[in-house]
């Protein structure tokens, strides 16, 4: 026998619909196997589908699942902030200005701030990065992502949940004409063990001073518009390669060659030569809602 489970769909990571990263939240998703909802995430076809469940530890305000079209996932930016927005805007009477959401990597705080009027801002705490491998084959890397080998400053992977290869690009332009090769990609994944390839360079303006691209075809995201897990690792990576400073915020420009144009934020804060926190932040802006029958 069939039945009928609702969803809302959001933009993440942007105050206006039709940009940002597309997120479909399944509210009351009731008992599903996880090949039910695989199924359902790649019907979707988004970067990442959600499901939220109660909580089952006390301060938890809900148990949440992220599926890509390819597989689960346990940790993602904006998935978990999408999903807070939901999770924000069904609540009954006074709305929740800090929320505790348990994933598959653990436990994940998320800050409310702003206004009705003008618009909230999502933040989450991520968890704090670890550092791998220093890039091994620049011209690899580089054949990856449709550039040239001597346009690769240098990278490294980078893990806050997900494992990342971060690669630096000499600026904007190579990372704008950047472009995914399957065969290539693949090998990279494998070689240094990570779900995908984040591409970025750093650019002289007062409101961005990142712009960034991500490649993951081993989990069925060919290329993602806003990846807030990755901005995380990013800030980590950043932080480290200039000598831990006591704070580095960066203003992420990404999905612009997508047409859905992105804006994240991302807060490192660091003591001692470690990094101790890092916090990514967002806009949401509800699209719509839907059906499915399974």
């Amino acid at each position: 026998m069939s039945r009928k489970l609702s969803y809302e769909h959001v933009d993440v990571f942007t105050d206006k619909p039709y940009s940002g990263n597309q997120l479909a939240v399944f509210h009351t998703p009731g008992k599903l196997t996880k090949p039910q909802m695989q199924n359902i995430a790649r019907e979707m076809n988004f970067s990442e589908t959600t499901f939220i469940y109660p909580a089952r530890a006390s301060g938890v305000d809900a148990k949440v699942r992220i599926f890509t079209p390819g597989d689960e996932v346990p940790f993602a930016g904006h998935p978990t902030l999408g999903t807070a927005y939901v999770l924000y805007k069904r609540a009954r009477g006074k709305k929740p200005l800090n929320m505790v959401i348990e994933l598959n990597a653990g436990l994940i705080e998320v800050e409310v701030s702003g206004s009705q009027k003008k618009g909230h801002t999502f933040t989450m705490n991520q968890p704090l990065p670890e550092f791998g491998t220093a890039l091994q084959n620049r011209g690899q890397a580089a054949r990856a992502v449709g550039i040239g080998g001597f346009e690769v400053i240098g990278g490294g992977v980078v893990s806050n949940g997900l494992d990342f290869l971060i690669v630096e690009a000499k600026d904007s332009e190579v990372v704008s004409r950047a472009k995914l090769n399957m065969e290539e990609a693949s090998n990279v994944a494998a070689r240094h063990k990570v779900m995908g390839i984040y591409l970025f360079a750093r650019v002289e303006s007062r409101k961005i001073n990142i712009h960034a691209r991500f490649f993951a075809p081993e989990v069925g995201v060919f290329e993602d518009p806003a990846t807030g897990s990755a901005a995380g690792a990013l800030g980590g990576y950043l932080a480290r390669i200039l000598k831990f400073p006591p704070e580095l915020k960066l203003n992420i420009e990404q999905g612009r060659e997508m047409g859905r144009p992105s804006l994240l934020h991302a807060h490192v804060k660091c003591d001692r030569g470690l990094v101790q926190n890092v916090k990514v932040s967002g806009r949401v802006v509800s699209v719509g809602e839907g059906v499915v029958t399974i």
